[in-house]
C-alpha cells in the first residue's frame, strides 16, 4: 500500500509532530500541522496557544477557517502527512493513524518542549484537551471527539517508542498493506 494521504491524530505530547515530520521526510511527502498553523496564528495575535484556544471557544470562526483549509488541502493535494486533531474527519480518503501515550509521560514531554514545570504542563494540557473537546462538540456535534480508536487504520502507543521506533512501525504497517 502506498497511501498518498496520511493523517495523524493524537493529543499534545504523543509525538505526532516529531514522528510526522520524520515520516514525511522518509516518504518524500509534505508535512502539515494544524498545531503549527494555530501556533503561528496565536503568535500573530500575541497569544499563547492556550490563550488562542480560549479565543477559539469564543470566536468559532478560527476553527471553522482552519478546518476548511484542512478539508480543501485534502481534496487538492497528494503525498502528504497532516498532523491534526480533526483531519481524520475532514480528509476521509486518508490513511488514519492514532497516537497515544501514558499521560504522565505526555506531561513530561510537554514540560520539556515548552520549558515549563511538569505540574504546569499537566494543568495546561488538561485544560487544552477539555477546551478542544468542548469546542468541537459545539461546532461539530455529529463528529465523535475525541475520536474512537476503531475509526483508525493504525494505533501507535508512543509511550516506550522513540520517534524513530514509531516511524519504523508505521513504515512496516504501510509495507504490509
Amino acid at each position: 500500500m502506498n497511501p498518498k494521504k496520511i493523517v495523524i491524530y493524537g493529543t499534545a505530547g504523543t509525538g505526532t509532530s516529531s514522528t510526522g515530520k520524520l515520516l514525511a521526510k522518509k516518504l518524500g511527502y509534505e508535512f502539515k500541522s494544524t498545531g503549527n498553523i494555530m501556533r503561528d496564528k496565536a503568535e500573530k495575535l500575541g497569544l499563547s496557544v492556550y490563550q488562542f484556544g480560549e479565543l477559539c471557544k469564543k470566536e468559532p470562526k478560527y476553527d471553522q477557517k482552519l478546518d476548511t483549509v484542512v478539508e480543501n488541502y485534502g481534496k487538492t493535494h497528494q503525498n502528504f502527512i497532516f498532523e491534526s486533531r480533526l483531519a481524520w474527519h475532514f480528509i476521509p480518503d486518508s490513511l488514519k493513524i492514532y497516537f497515544y501515550a501514558d499521560e504522565d509521560l505526555i506531561y513530561t514531554r510537554i514540560a520539556k518542549r515548552d520549558g515549563i514545570s511538569k505540574d504546569e504542563a499537566e494543568q495546561l494540557t488538561i485544560s487544552r484537551n477539555a477546551n478542544d473537546q468542548e469546542r468541537y462538540k459545539e461546532l461539530y456535534p455529529h463528529i465523535s471527539y475525541p475520536p474512537k480508536k476503531e475509526d483508525f487504520d493504525l494505533i501507535v502507543d508512543t509511550t516506550e517508542d522513540s520517534v524513530e521506533d514509531s516511524v519504523v512501525k508505521i513504515i512496516n504497517f504501510l509495507e504490509k498493506k
